[in-house]
């Protein structure tokens, strides 16, 4: 390669684009174009999100305009000026044109694109917000490898013509099938063939540089369209060397079979990195790195050739609401990244579907999969979007489904919970103690009752089973759930003891005051009657079934669980959410990373909790060690120091009074523990054993002992059953509403499933439950509409308040008339029950039609308000999509004028004064004019 006749050609060819003012033309309508599609749609503000998808979604067509205007002249202008043959006779190989050429033309890209980068970056930061920095550069290479390759293919269609014309529009039809075929989808009708055509777009395989991985596969797949691109330019140069002769033709078969072989390397090239992916995430928060754990348990699967390949179809709607932009990046993130990782083990085949297609109807059929109605808010007003973001997964004959992932769910837990599920041959087995809270629901007299959530999400990863405890519990379950053990009878509660005794892992949680549980009462409460219907509402039916004595499994445990004592606590972390009845109570007891007091409120030496960040156990108790146990006790989750305790008998008479007879202590409680080792021999014993006991006999019987068999007990001992309701599973839904007074933090559901986990011997999970991605928003976007905002939510609490008073004003002066009538001595009994039927008749209809009159202004100033922060918001987010647009070509534009006024001075500098022009005219023309002027006056 003769470097210095390259570089000739490079430099020749560079200053040549860039010493002229259109060039910066090209540029300037090159940036406009990006900033026009980064930030002009309206999925940009309605997403929230400071990254560059609308930009991404569109660069393949700017580039589909932009690089032919640069590859045309690149060899047709040579061939129109006749340089091409001058060119040719430089001591240089045909390698050594093409990539001086190319080189140029790269070079002619990047310095467009570095523009872009900068004019785009400078809108960010001004105006918007702050982009993951890793994120932003990761999308920006990858439209330059996306260009470099247009570049190439548009070098073939500069070397079949010397019209500049005709340069561009081949550039362009050539590469079309680049930028067209991931829309494969809207011309091709069987979804398997437009997916298979997607794959190989460029669009598909810039997916990864979008999500900022720069991966081995995407990388190859550019530089091997480079490659064979220039190949045959090189081939077509070359030309001039054999397509006269004789054995041209053969000549031409010979070069098009050496292209047709290079082809296959490289595509069998991309088919192996494909399974075999090497990739590096660039973000800055980590977006699309995979836990350790789930790395390797993908790795495991991999190397496990018993489990048949996984399909996963993920179901997802091209356009999402905000607030579940990040969760669809992190889906389809985290399924490019385990599909990469698996070497081909793990196939996802992602579905864009809109509501009412085909697609929708055959996701439906297959795998129960429907559009969920979501709400949501698009600038400013309230509204409802119905939404596809769902995936299934299949091995095999066995099937997952994930209907529907809500946005405060982790994405990556879902999906590898989801895999390992599906791939296992069989699932382990979790029983659930039938108790009175009744997780399983069923039909009563007061209507039917749903089947508890938690039960809902362990179906998805266990082999659920209810289990009886009215007969002794033989089968031995990898882990076993009692939520209010205390509510059994003494049979009932005895066979369950036995089934701790004998080393049943169990989680078991006791309350002594549930608030969120239908008919179950507290620890030292006695059941409710029996029946239902009226006679139970009025405390008739029969009496309540005996309890059995839960003291002597926490004998067996070697705890102290205290029922008639309720934990309170002097700390709201959600000040924002106030306090009375209706809000948060000194019972609502958090454990808290930032709580006062608090040493160690979570255990960072046992994975059920390490990691966690704030727990909250509703109206609890409280467990510690009871002295003289052997067990090993280790405290999971504890309380800080502002603390005491209420009796549970005066809670219930004093309910939602603030003035509950607190004690205080300035103890820490222990919330949960777990508990485990060799349990003592006598300990093992029932109580009926120990009373038969007598000095006679004690020597036998401790040598009975000594032969027994030692067991391992396994239990976690929680002191709130609220923990794990329905409640919890709904705020990690919701996620982080935007609009909320306050963002709930609770890790509850996190906290109950690790527990489940840790005793059944299944750590894969326990860590990915808790992982969350930051994505960067528009963070000075937020800050410019908060005021707006806030001053909205004002006036909609203001009308709410003064309606409210204006209709209880009504309402009293109605109450005030009836009343008068009442109280007039004057009239008989009959006549006031005459005079008050006829003032209900009379006053109670215009006070219903002011009532109606009062709420319908209230609705109505309520909407006005929303309008007009839709309003507000609109005009602020219009001012930065104006400035995004105009703002950045302002550089190129400078650059070119400065271009302009140089060369043109470069171009008069050794002119005599006399030749130079001016209004078309030079200064000698202009004084002959004047002297003929002369003359004929």
């Amino acid at each position: 390669m003769n470097w210095t006749v390259l570089h000739a050609i490079f430099r020749r060819d560079f200053v040549s684009y860039f010493s002229n003012p259109t060039g910066y033309v090209f540029i300037c309508v090159f940036v406009m174009l990006t900033s026009l599609a980064a930030f002009w749609p309206p999925e940009f503000f309605s997403n929230n999100l400071a990254n560059l998808d609308q930009l991404s979604k569109w660069m393949p067509f700017i580039l589909l305009a932009f690089i032919p205007a640069i590859t045309m002249s690149i060899w047709a202008e040579e061939r129109r000026q006749g340089t091409d043959e001058l060119l040719l006779t430089m001591p240089a190989t045909d390698f050594d044109v093409v990539m001086g050429k190319f080189k140029a033309g790269v070079a002619i890209f990047t310095v467009a694109l570095l523009f872009s980068m900068f004019s785009v970056f400078l809108v960010f930061r001004w105006g918007l917000g702050n982009p993951d920095g890793g994120l932003f550069l990761g999308s920006y290479l990858g439209y330059w490898f996306v260009g470099v390759a247009m570049l190439s293919v548009g070098m073939v269609a500069s070397f079949l013509t010397s019209n500049l014309t005709v340069g561009f529009i081949l550039g362009a039809i050539f590469n079309a099938p680049l930028a067209l075929f991931g829309a494969a989808d809207l011309i091709v009708k069987s979804p398997a063939l437009a997916q298979t055509i997607r794959q190989w777009s460029a669009s598909e395989q810039f997916a990864d540089f979008e999500r900022g991985v720069v991966s081995l596969s995407s990388v190859m797949y550019f530089v091997s369209i480079t490659a064979v691109m220039l190949y045959v330019c090189m081939v077509l140069i070359s030309k001039r060397h054999w397509a006269g002769r004789e054995d041209g033709e053969s000549k031409g078969g010979h070069y098009l079979l050496r292209t047709l072989s290079l082809l296959v390397v490289v595509g069998a090239l991309n088919v192996f990195l494909s399974n075999n992916d090497r990739r590096l995430d660039m973000t800055t928060e980590n977006l699309n790195s995979l836990s350790v754990k789930t790395r390797q348990l993908v790795k495991d699967l991999s190397a496990d050739d018993d489990v048949p390949p996984i399909q996963i179809d993920a179901y997802v709607s091209p356009q999402v609401p905000a607030e579940y932009a990040a969760q669809k990046r992190d889906l389809i993130s985290t399924l490019s990244e385990l599909s990469s990782l698996s070497g081909g083990k793990i196939r996802v085949t992602k579905h864009e579907i809109e509501n009412f297609s085909e697609e929708a109807t055959l996701a439906e059929k297959r795998f129960g999969i429907e559009a969920r109605s979501v709400a949501t808010k698009d600038r400013g007003s309230r509204t409802t979007q119905e939404i596809f973001l769902g995936a299934a997964f299949t091995c095999g004959l066995d099937k997952v489904v994930i209907p529907f992932i809500d946005k405060g769910v982790p994405a990556e837990y879902e999906v590898i919970r989801s895999i390992t599920t599906v791939a296992q041959e069989k699932r382990q087995r979790l029983g659930v103690l039938k108790t009175a809270a009744n997780l399983y629901g069923g039909f009563t007299m007061q209507g039917p009752i749903p089947k508890a959530r938690i039960v809902e999400e362990l179906e998805k990863q266990y082999d659920v089973v209810e289990v009886d405890p009215a007969n002794p519990i033989t089968e031995r379950f990898d882990v076993l759930l009692a939520v209010q053990p205390s509510s059994l009878g003494p049979a009932e509660l005895d066979n369950f003891v036995d089934a701790v005794r004998s080393g049943q892992p169990v989680a078991i949680f006791e309350d002594p005051a549930p608030q969120l549980w239908r008919d179950v009462v507290g620890t030292a409460e006695p059941n409710p009657p029996q029946g239902g219907g009226m006679m139970g509402m009025f405390g008739g039916g029969q009496p309540g079934a005996p309890k059995g004595d839960i003291n002597q499994l926490w004998k067996t445990l070697g705890v102290e669980v205290a029922g008639d004592e309720v934990i309170y606590q002097e700390f709201n972390p959600y000040p924002r959410a106030g306090s009375g009845p209706d809000a948060i109570t000194p019972a609502w007891v958090f454990v808290d990373e930032g709580e006062p007091g608090a040493e160690q409120p979570f255990n960072p030496d046992d994975a059920i909790v390490s990691g966690l960040r704030q727990l909250l156990f509703f109206y609890p108790g409280a467990v510690e060690q009871s002295d003289g146990s052997k067990l090993e006790f280790t405290p999971l989750a504890t309380t800080g120091n502002l603390t005491g305790y209420v009796p549970q008998s005066e809670l219930r008479r004093a309910q939602g009074n603030m003035a509950l007879p607190f004690r205080p202590t300035g103890s820490p409680y222990i919330m949960a523990a777990r508990v485990s080792g060799v349990a003592d021999d006598r300990e093992q014993l029932s109580l009926d054993e120990l009373d038969k006991k007598s000095d006679d006999d004690e020597e036998d019987q401790a040598d009975a002992a000594e032969k027994k068999e030692e067991v391992t007990i396994n239990a976690v001992v929680v002191s709130d059953i609220d923990a794990l309701s329905d409640v919890f599973f709904a705020i990690r839904e919701m996620g982080e509403e935007e609009d909320a007074i306050v963002q709930w933090n609770f890790q509850n559901v996190a906290f109950v499933l690790n527990t489940l986990d840790s005793l059944a011997g299944d750590d894969r999970f326990l860590e990915v439950r808790k992982r969350t991605r930051n994505h960067r928003i528009l963070e000075k976007i937020e800050e410019a509409t908060k005021k707006h905002r806030d001053l909205a939510a004002e006036n909609r609490e203001k009308f709410i308040e003064d309606a409210k008073a204006q209709i209880q004003g009504v309402q009293e002066e109605f109450s005030k008339k009836i009343a008068e009538i009442q109280t007039n001595t004057d009239l008989s009994a009959l006549e006031k029950r005459q005079r008050v039927e006829q003032a209900q008749v009379l006053y109670g209809r215009s006070t219903e039609v002011r009532v109606a009159k009062l709420q319908a202004e209230r609705d109505r100033q309520i909407r006005q308000s929303e309008r007009d922060l839709a309003a507000q918001v609109r005009g602020v987010q219009d001012f930065y999509k104006l400035s995004a647009v105009l703002v950045p070509p302002i550089l190129p534009i400078l650059l070119a004028m400065l271009v302009y006024f140089h060369r043109r001075e470069s171009e008069r500098e050794g002119v005599s004064k006399t030749r130079l022009r001016f209004g078309g005219k030079s200064v000698a023309e202009r004084r002959a004019e004047a002297a003929a002027a002369m003359q004929k006056k």
